[in-house]
């Protein structure tokens, strides 16, 4: 993931993050489904103003219910739900510093076809909360730049009940993933 975060005193630092999750789901029969989402971030940084702070090890979480929806031969799913991310920071192998972002909504809607086993897509999430740092032994408090994401991607399911998802967001907050999934 790579996007802006604001701080008081307009400082902007442009963030990188990388993590790992696994997500659980049950889907009902209605199209709802409610899905969690635990993780751990694996790297990172903040940079800006001439300053490089690295992201430690960390963890990640989300939580969210969607429903979706059959139109003339089109898919349209919305989702909302709510995150959180904690890291620490360092910068020059200095004291770490705590690094703690809550999405207090994110709210999504991906629409898109399928075609045999793939089911490409758009998507466009919106999202907002606070992030609280430690800069400088004082504690600050900002914001994403960009509450937004703009993007694509494409599902491939194969009969097994394995499938395969490539997510890219191009726009806003910029993010790609990868992920695998089975369903029973």
């Amino acid at each position: 993931m790579q996007s802006t975060l604001r701080f008081a005193g307009d400082r902007e630092l442009d963030i990188t993050q990388y993590a790992v999750s696994a997500t659980a789901s049950y889907v009902r029969a209605s199209r709802w489904s409610i899905r969690a989402s635990v993780g751990a971030l694996i790297g990172g940084s903040l940079e800006g103003e001439g300053r490089t702070h690295d992201l430690g090890p960390g963890m990640v979480g989300a939580v969210s219910v969607s429903r979706q929806w059959q139109v003339r031969g089109f898919f349209v799913t919305g989702s909302l739900g709510v995150a959180v991310s904690r890291a620490t920071t360092t910068e020059g192998g200095g004291a770490r510093q705590s690094l703690v972002a809550v999405d207090l909504i994110r709210a999504g809607v991906m629409a898109g076809r399928t075609f045999g086993i793939a089911s490409p897509y758009v998507l466009a999430r919106g999202f907002g909360g606070p992030v609280f740092w430690s800069l400088d032994a004082m504690d600050v408090r900002g914001t994403d730049t960009h509450k937004f994401q703009l993007g694509a991607g494409v599902s491939v399911a194969a009969s097994s009940g394995l499938s395969f998802l490539l997510d890219v967001a191009a726009l806003g907050e910029r993010s790609a993933s990868l992920g695998m999934a089975y369903r029973l």
